[in-house]
């Protein structure tokens, strides 16, 4: 056992999985525990309707920021990981400069949209139209700073990316709600603090983005870097497959508490939220090692090195499991406790929170799947799997949430009707991603300690 673990620590591509990873390790805690922070003040200064209308509205916000990005900045994982390589850093120059056009004219369109609509809008989902008018102008600093972040990603900055992905905003919201309750509590706040830390991210990481690009580009730069002729044509072949699946992934991720705030109230999206929002602790290793491991399976796939990238597959799989479990037994033992800080509102969101976390620790066992998919040219396929997931999320928020319901008798309605909804759509997209890598590549990304090849 031990000389197996010397053997991996001797790895060149576990030992990036593992430091790289543990840098995003440290970001994704540290992020969920400022977020744990926001949202705790928000529920103790404003209540749940209070956090259920900031939530509804910067779920609205996300949903016209991702329409508007076109899955471009995924795809620039790709492309830019892929010039890299080659130290094509003219090609990369080009490849930003048009997308950027691009994005800025879908965001402005994005924009006139939710402000003229926003009385629509916010009816269909339960939110305040004046905080959807008002989210309406922040669509192009929010697309923009996506793009930044992920920029990084493909430039394998992981320290940079993890940074931006998960820690600035929540943090920068953090310190300016901090400062804002102490003169004012009025009902604005929240939203008005989100909105802020974001401008202030989308400038610093923009900065960041180019001094990180010019270092690489000083030490790296070749004679005969020319810039390669890139066809938008071709880059949206690429990004609207993505854009598909995100939008699929975004509706498995907010469609129950949009459907909560359309169905029920705000109050109960603000429970859920919480109770949401705590699960996800349990995929923080997830998470940590596939923001590092997908660039390093496009690298290998565009090497076409398809062994190793099995044996880095694998890898992160490991990784996942053993760094998922005792993260897991710390949250089962502090969850209850931490619910009750919220208040006894808020504990009436115990039952989904378990349905939830059940949910989370499947996806641990599955490992990098999806990002597998999506890295390696079959972005179509696991858009069609996101699709389909969608699709079978809504259908069962629909029925679940409702009152009366085949399973109603059983308490699955309301807030766990809407966690017992993400939890079939969660193991189904899953399992069926897991079936279309072993499909493809030959391997399972399934790992369970006890069990052998």
């Amino acid at each position: 056992m031990l000389e197996k673990i010397k053997t991996l620590f001797r790895d060149k591509d576990f030992i990036e999985l593992f430091q790289k990873g543990g840098i995003s390790l440290f970001m994704r805690v540290l992020s969920q525990v400022m977020g744990f922070v926001f949202t705790l003040m928000i529920a103790k200064y404003f209540g749940a309707k209070g956090l259920g209308d900031y939530v509804l509205a910067i779920i609205v916000l996300r949903v016209f920021s991702l329409l508007a990005k076109l899955g471009i900045d995924v795809a620039s994982i790709r492309y830019i990981a892929g010039f890299a390589i080659k130290n094509r850093w003219s090609a990369i120059k080009l490849y930003r400069k048009k997308i950027l056009s691009l994005l800025i004219c879908t965001s402005l369109i994005a924009s006139f949209v939710m402000y003229f609509f926003a009385e629509y809008i916010a009816k269909a989902v339960g939110a305040k139209p004046e905080y959807i008018m008002l989210n309406s102008f922040f669509v192009l600093p929010m697309v923009l700073f996506m793009l930044n972040y992920q920029s990084m990603r493909g430039l394998k900055k992981i320290k940079e990316f993890s940074f931006f992905y998960w820690l600035s905003r929540i943090l920068f919201s953090v310190i300016i709600l901090a400062v804002a309750v102490q003169f004012t509590r009025n009902v604005n706040i929240p939203i008005l603090s989100f909105l802020l830390s974001l401008v202030v991210v989308f400038v610093l990481s923009y900065i960041v983005y180019n001094q990180i690009f010019n270092q690489i580009k000083k030490s790296n730069s070749i004679a005969n870097d020319l810039g390669d002729k890139i066809q938008l044509k071709a880059i949206l072949f690429v990004s609207l497959p993505l854009l598909f699946a995100q939008s699929s992934q975004f509706l498995m991720s907010w469609t129950d508490r949009l459907m909560l705030g359309g169905m029920t109230s705000s109050y109960e999206v603000g429970i859920y939220d919480v109770a949401f929002k705590l699960s996800m602790f349990v995929n923080i290793a997830l998470t940590a090692v596939t923001s590092i491991s997908s660039p390093k399976f496009a690298e290998l796939y565009e090497k076409k090195d398809f062994n190793r990238l099995e044996k880095v597959v694998h890898q992160s799989t490991k990784l996942i499991f053993w760094s998922s479990i005792p993260l897991l037994v710390l949250f089962t033992v502090v969850s209850i406790f931490i619910l009750d800080l919220f208040g006894d509102d808020f504990y009436n969101g115990i039952y989904a929170l378990v349905i939830l976390c059940t949910a989370r620790l499947f996806s641990v066992f599955t490992g990098p799947a999806g990002n597998l998919l999506q890295m390696t040219g079959n972005q179509l396929t696991y858009m069609n799997v996101l699709f389909l997931g969608a699709a079978i999320n809504i259908v069962l928020n629909y029925v679940f949430i409702q009152p009366e319901n085949p399973f109603s008798h059983l308490g699955i309605h309301g807030i766990n009707g809407a966690a017992f909804a993400s939890f079939i759509s969660i193991i189904f997209w899953n399992l069926t991603m897991v079936y279309y890598v072993k499909r493809k590549f030959g391997f399972f990304t399934i790992y369970f300690p006890f069990l052998k090849k």
